[in-house]
């Protein structure tokens, strides 16, 4: 079991390289305040000089003492972001003209974890190779998290299909970038995975690793970290039919809570005296507010385009993922949901129910907390991740799976994740103009590092890689 897990994470791993190497760098939402910001913490510079908001530079904006050429990232994607009928265009980091002086980032006042990891690949200084390897790093971590989470569900004889279909092709996009989502969505996916062996089952060392390590990550990771931290605990805890005592779990896993504990503390700190350090100096001051009542209605209207973007968008927000594709994926959670949600027990009906009212809520909190600073609608579709994989995850464990059910559950994620990267691929190639899909096989603007035709190659045997190593919970005769 051991050993199918590593060869499925590195398959996974593969997956999210191709993608990596088949969008222009600095495509990802916000990766060139990530990268500088990533190249500054790992240079000892946590936070950096403050800036004073101001629209075009926001309440998280700090300056830092680097080299000013990794600023000059800043100034790379906007020739094609966010306008979803530009091509991908690209002048290499290391030539690109420094503008600003020092060097500035939004995600100044970000927890800082994430950046530590993409960090480490920016040690080449500032140039492209620094960029690659700064998304390779993240692509690792995200595949050592889902491996552990593939890992945890054979341990407890579930199906993995739910995790399969947590993996949407949006996640998997973001884990080629770097982004801080995507390191808080795969750690999400590792505690809702392991916290069914945590509740039901005496510790084991890797219960109590995959445990800690989940927990921590998502708790410093994003500023709400803590928050989704106790919600799926939590959760987890009312969906699973066999639970111990709460003070049995406590003694033995009490190493991993008192790790856990540190870190809200810190993070809890770090919310207080550095993310809000100055977001009292309102920018939205002057400029008239609709009522509570009409931001909690444009909040939940709001909600349908989430779930739009947390399935699949491949870029500054700009690139949705093929329509047919989207349909054919909300097709299969559908019927997976509904078959848990029957089949379940009533805690996992409880807990299903609880989540997307909980997700909602968030939904409404975040929308209305952007609405105060920005007077704007601010979430995203990938804010609400880490709590929608929780959906699937616990519908698909909830009832024996068929050889044949899982085959084919497979091999529809299977078709929608090259669908999707072809699609991201017409996107970035030629720029979505009307009915010009088949142009990007023979007239492209833009091409990946790698070529054309080689990462369409790689992107289907990546995805054929996935698919075959899935770790099935029944044989093949079954």
């Amino acid at each position: 079991m051991r050993q199918r897990s590593i060869y499925f994470g590195v398959a996974i791993f593969a997956l999210t390289l191709v993608w990596s190497l088949m969008t222009p760098l600095f495509s990802g939402p916000d990766e060139p305040s990530n990268f500088v910001r990533s190249a500054a913490v790992v240079r000892g510079e946590w936070v950096g000089d403050n800036v004073v908001p101001s629209p075009l530079k926001s309440y998280w904006t700090t300056t830092v003492n680097i080299d000013p050429q990794f600023g000059a990232a800043n100034n790379i994607p906007w020739c094609f972001a966010p306008f979803t009928d530009r091509p991908g265009c690209y002048s290499r980091l290391e030539e690109t003209q420094i503008i600003d002086l020092p060097a500035w980032t939004n995600m100044g006042r970000y927890p800082i974890v994430s950046f530590f990891i993409s960090g480490i690949g920016t040690m080449f200084g500032a140039q492209d190779l620094s960029v690659r390897a700064a998304r390779l790093m993240m692509s690792l971590a995200c595949a050592l998290l889902l491996a552990l989470s593939f890992a945890a569900m054979k341990r407890c004889a579930a199906s993995s299909i739910g995790l399969l279909l947590a993996m949407l092709p949006g996640t998997v996009f973001l884990a080629s970038t770097m982004n801080p989502s995507s390191l808080e969505i795969c750690a999400a996916m590792a505690l809702w995975t392991i916290m069914p062996s945590v509740i039901a089952h005496d510790r084991t060392q890797f219960d109590l690793l995959t445990f800690c390590v989940a927990g921590a990550l998502l708790i410093l990771t994003r500023a709400i970290g803590p928050v989704l931290y106790v919600l799926i605990v939590a959760l987890s805890y009312v969906a699973n039919k066999q639970r111990r005592p709460l003070m049995v779990i406590a003694q033995q896993f009490r190493n991993a809570l008192a790790i856990h504990g540190v870190a809200v503390l810190f993070a809890g700190w770090w919310y207080l005296k550095i993310y809000s350090f100055q977001t009292n100096n309102v920018l939205s001051e002057g400029i008239p507010s609709i009522s509570l009542r009409s931001q909690i209605d444009e909040a939940v209207r709001h909600i349908p385009k989430l779930l739009d973007q947390a399935v699949g968008n491949f870029g500054w927000l700009d690139t949705p993922m093929p329509r047919v594709a989207l349909y054919i994926i909300v097709a299969l959670y559908c019927v997976v949901l509904a078959r848990g949600f029957v089949a379940g027990s009533a805690g996992a009906r409880i807990a299903m129910i609880a989540l997307c009212l909980v997700t909602i809520l968030v939904v409404i909190v975040l929308d209305v907390n952007y609405y105060s600073m920005l007077r704007s609608f601010g979430a995203q579709g990938r804010h609400i991740v880490p709590l929608l994989v929780g959906l699937p995850i616990i519908a698909a464990g909830s009832f024996a799976w068929k050889r044949n059910w899982e085959n084919a559950a497979v091999s529809i994620w299977g078709l929608v994740m090259v669908w999707s990267g072809l699609g991201a691929l017409r996107r970035y190639t030629v720029g979505i103009n009307g009915d010009n899909a088949m142009d990007m096989f023979t007239d492209r603007a833009w091409n990946p590092v790698l070529g054309f035709w080689p990462t369409v190659s790689m992107l289907i045997l990546s995805t054929l890689a996935v698919v075959c190593l899935f770790p099935y919970s029944r044989p093949a005769a079954e």
